[in-house]
């Protein structure tokens, strides 16, 4: 367990510490209090309403009028990346955390992060281990047990590779100087994985701890956002974070098997049912950067994929020349061609005869502990394949 650095005589910076809340009346009570209950004293909570019709504004503002570290800001709503940067441009602190209104810290979680960062001032940020809890604060599995690494130092290509370094952002902690001085925001037209697209943008110039220890609970329940969320808008947004990713200066830097499952996450997982989106990004500098081998591959699994899921509209005919043109050797695709030149139908039932043992392109993230919390009384996209 970390330190307390006033305990130890050592300077108290000021944390700040975001929360933004919708509806969230049944839990913000124990959220608000188990930052009260810190071990670590200088902080400061922006509560930002995002447009409530429950009671969480009145229990928001009877915890504003007992402690003054506690602010309320109201607002219509407009999302959580919207609620966010409101908290940013309120923020006073030299240090950022993240707490959603459902979620709550263990009692060291401020003073383990801070003690850490004051002892590796070459480190930008920090994240902790936590756990997943169900709805009576139940612990169901460790976030370290659903993410890669740990990793530490620079975390560009993990995060550009997916979104499981940290999973909920409640278990990391920056530096403000590196958002301010950058004029880092987060993206209102995300509605899944904001967070993660701004940590992206942060690790391009940021270096990370890692402190092996739970500081946090993270409550899986049926109305988190991410189990909530319709599949088609939860594969824009994830769509819009992984253009941001490929767009990042530092892209072309990652290796080939980061870019080609960046590529294959957006391709396939997230715009099969888009092809007019997916034909415009096969065109990107970046796309035609890949090997031809990978180019040839991901266009040929744009069309198997929409073959399967009877995308009526995909150039299905383009896609697979454009790869037997790019890459002579992919086999498949000459074969694939070949058939549907014959017969389109044929083609298709073909490839939904022969995917139809694969996964679905996407899943909803936590549905198994979600189904645990609910049992109890409690991406991401597949991995690139042939």
């Amino acid at each position: 367990m970390g330190n307390d650095p006033m305990a130890l005589g050592m300077a108290s910076p000021l944390v700040s510490i975001m929360m933004p809340a919708y509806n969230a009346e049944r839990y913000i009570g124990e959220a608000i209090a188990s930052v009260r209950e810190q071990t670590y004293a200088h902080w400061e909570l922006l509560i930002v309403d995002d447009g409530s019709t429950d009671r969480t504004a009145a229990i928001a503002a009877q915890a504003a009028a007992a402690d003054p570290r506690v602010r309320l800001i109201q607002q219509p709503n407009g999302g959580e990346a919207v609620a966010r940067n409101t908290a940013l441009t309120h923020m006073r602190g030299e240090l950022i955390a993240f707490l959603d209104a459902d979620d709550a810290y263990l009692p060291h979680h401020l003073a383990a992060v801070v003690a850490y960062l004051q002892a590796h001032p070459d480190r930008d940020a920090v994240y902790t281990d936590g756990y997943h809890c169900d709805r009576e604060g139940r612990r169901l599995a460790t976030l370290s047990s659903r993410r890669r690494g740990p990793f530490e130092g620079d975390l560009f290509e993990p995060l550009v590779r997916a979104s499981d370094v940290f999973g909920p952002p409640l278990c990391v902690a920056l530096r403000r100087d590196g958002v301010m001085r950058r004029a880092l925001a987060f993206d209102p037209q995300i509605v899944i994985g904001p967070d993660w697209e701004f940590f992206i943008r942060y690790a391009e110039e940021a270096r990370f701890g890692y402190l092996d220890e739970p500081t946090c609970l993270y409550r899986v329940h049926t109305a988190n956002i991410s189990v909530r969320t319709s599949a088609s808008r939860r594969a824009l947004s994830l769509a819009r974070c992984r253009e941001s990713a490929i767009g990042r200066r530092r892209f072309g830097e990652c290796s080939l098997e980061t870019r080609a499952a960046a590529f294959y996450d957006l391709l396939i997982n997230c715009l099969t049912g888009y092809p007019e989106r997916q034909t415009e990004i096969t065109g990107w500098t970046q796309f035609q950067q890949l090997p031809a081998a990978e180019q040839a591959r991901l266009l040929r699994l744009m069309a198997s994929w929409s073959l399967r899921e009877g995308v009526r509209a995909a150039p299905v005919a383009s896609w697979l020349h454009r790869a037997r043109t790019i890459c002579p050797a992919d086999r498949l695709a000459t074969a694939l061609a070949a058939l549907y030149a014959f017969s389109p139908r044929l083609c298709r039932l073909a490839v939904q005869v022969k995917m139809a043992r694969q996964p679905p392109r996407s899943v909803v993230p936590f549905a198994d502990l979600a189904r645990a919390a609910s049992v109890s009384k409690n991406l991401f996209g597949n991995t690139p394949g042939d």
